[in-house]
C-alpha cells in the first residue's frame, strides 16, 4: 500500500484522499475505528506525522472524530461533514445512479443559490459590475464552444458574486465549483447546452443592469433548471435500466 507521491499532492494530501475515499465508500463503516497511527503509517509507507496531518484534516471536514486514547472514530458524514465534502464526493463518483444523483444534488443547490444571486446582484451592485455582466454575456454569445467558454461562463458568476455580496454564497460556490470541475468533459457540456437555450446569460445581466429583481430572479432560474431537467432524464433512464437488470436476475 505504499504510496507514490503525487506531482501536485504532498504525502499528507495523498493519504487524506484514500482515507477520504474509503470512508465515502463505506470501505471504512460508520462507527468503526481507523487503525492506529503505527499501522497506518506501515499500511501506506509513510511517517507518522503524515498520518496525523491527513487525519486531522479528515477530522477538520466532519470525516472522523479523534479521541484522546480512543482511537479515531469513522462518522457518518451526511450529518457531519459540510461542503469541503461535496467536492470529494464528486471526484470519487461513478458513473451510476448514485452519481447521477449526487450530480443532481450539487445542481439543485446551485439553482437555488443562482437564483438569489441574481436577485440580490440587482439590488446591491455596483454600477460597474452591472456593466461588466452585460459584456460578458455578450462575449459568451460569441465565443466559441471550448473550455474558454466555460472560464467566460464562471467570470459571469463571479461577478455577480461581487455584485451579490453575500459571503455565505461565495463559499458555497466554490465547493460547487471543485465538484464540476472533477468532471470537465461534463462541465463542458452541461455549460454549453445552458448558455444555448437561456440566450446566454443575456436576460439575466440586462435585468441585474436595470435593477429588476424579479426578472432577474425569473431568468436565472430558468437559466439554470435545464441542468437539472437532463439529469432528471438521466436518473430516469438509470432507474429503468436497473430495475430491468433486477427482474431479468431474479
Amino acid at each position: 500500500m505504499a504510496l507514490a507521491e503525487a506531482k501536485s499532492h504532498s504525502f499528507a494530501d495523498t493519504v487524506f484522499r484514500q482515507i477520504a475515499s474509503n470512508i465515502l465508500d463505506g470501505t471504512y463503516p460508520v462507527g468503526s475505528n481507523l487503525a492506529p497511527e503505527r499501522q497506518l503509517a506501515e499500511d501506506y509507507g509513510v511517517n507518522r506525522h503524515v498520518i496525523r496531518e491527513a487525519t486531522k484534516r479528515a477530522e477538520q471536514i466532519g470525516l472522523v472524530r479523534s479521541r484522546q486514547g480512543g482511537g479515531t472514530t469513522v462518522l457518518d458524514f451526511e450529518h457531519t461533514a459540510g461542503l469541503d465534502a461535496l467536492a470529494l464526493l464528486a471526484e470519487y463518483a461513478a458513473e451510476d445512479l448514485a452519481g447521477a444523483r449526487l450530480w443532481r444534488a450539487g445542481f439543485e443547490m446551485r439553482a437555488a443559490i443562482g437564483t438569489d444571486l441574481a436577485r440580490l446582484c440587482s439590488l446591491r451592485a455596483s454600477d460597474q459590475v452591472r456593466a461588466d455582466l452585460v459584456a460578458i454575456a455578450h462575449q459568451l454569445k460569441a465565443a466559441p464552444h471550448d473550455a474558454g467558454v466555460v472560464a467566460l461562463d464562471l467570470r459571469f458568476w463571479e461577478r455577480m458574486l461581487d455584485g451579490a455580496d453575500n459571503i455565505a454564497y461565495r463559499l458555497a460556490y466554490n465547493s460547487l465549483i471543485r465538484s464540476a470541475q472533477q468532471a470537465p468533459e461534463l462541465q463542458l457540456g452541461w455549460t454549453i447546452k445552458e448558455l444555448e437555450s437561456s440566450d446566454f446569460r443575456i436576460p439575466i445581466a440586462d435585468a441585474i443592469a436595470a435593477g429588476d429583481s424579479a426578472a432577474a430572479e425569473a431568468a436565472a432560474r430558468t437559466s439554470l433548471r435545464g441542468a437539472i431537467a437532463a439529469i432528471d432524464a438521466a436518473i430516469a433512464n438509470l432507474e429503468t435500466q436497473q430495475h430491468q437488470t433486477a427482474k431479468e436476475t431474479a
